[in-house]
């Protein structure tokens, strides 16, 4: 069975590339916890390829996949996928928007929401997670030191959580 990896964990836009460049059919869909790990995998041939990002429109080139597919034995790019990037801003049940006073992200899509944020939830602190659908997984098991994750509109739903608003960011 062909094995394709992904940075994960379900719900990433890196997963969203891959369904669209390799729509769920026999092969194994395979989530990796960093590009490293993914990218590793492919080279020791515990999978046949890799879904990684590599350039993000606001923060440029995406260096952790650079500097991956710089080091250890060379890799062929075998295609490009371009996933057009729609976030929602999520909580748990009964939380509202005036209620949110840290919200859970990852980096280059906090890059992409800060501006609305400062508008739409002022009194909201920014909190470093690993991923956006990470952020979502966190927050729906609850503990989190966050009240709000932004995250593809896939992550909220899969973890039940409710989408406080839709299509935030600032692109259009």
């Amino acid at each position: 069975m062909t094995r394709f990896g992904y940075l994960g964990p379900e719900g990433t836009f890196t997963q969203m590339a891959l369904l669209s460049w390799r729509p769920a059919t026999s092969a194994e869909h395979v989530p990796f916890g960093s590009v490293d790990a993914a990218l590793t995998a492919v080279r020791e041939r515990e999978i046949d390829a890799a879904v990684v990002p590599i350039e993000n429109s606001v923060e440029g080139g995406v260096s952790a996949t650079l500097d991956a597919l710089a080091s250890g034995a060379p890799l062929s790019v075998t295609g490009e996928v371009l996933v057009p990037i729609t976030f929602v801003i999520a909580a748990r049940e009964g939380v509202e928007l005036a209620d949110v006073r840290a919200i859970g992200t990852h980096s280059h899509a906090w890059a992409q929401v800060r501006g609305w944020a400062q508008q739409h939830a002022p009194e909201a602190g920014y909190v470093a997670t690993l991923s956006t659908a990470s952020a979502a997984a966190d927050l729906a098991a609850g503990g989190a030191p966050f009240d709000a994750a932004v995250c593809a509109p896939v992550a909220a739903h899969n973890h039940g959580l409710q989408v406080l608003a839709h299509d935030i960011g600032d692109l259009s």
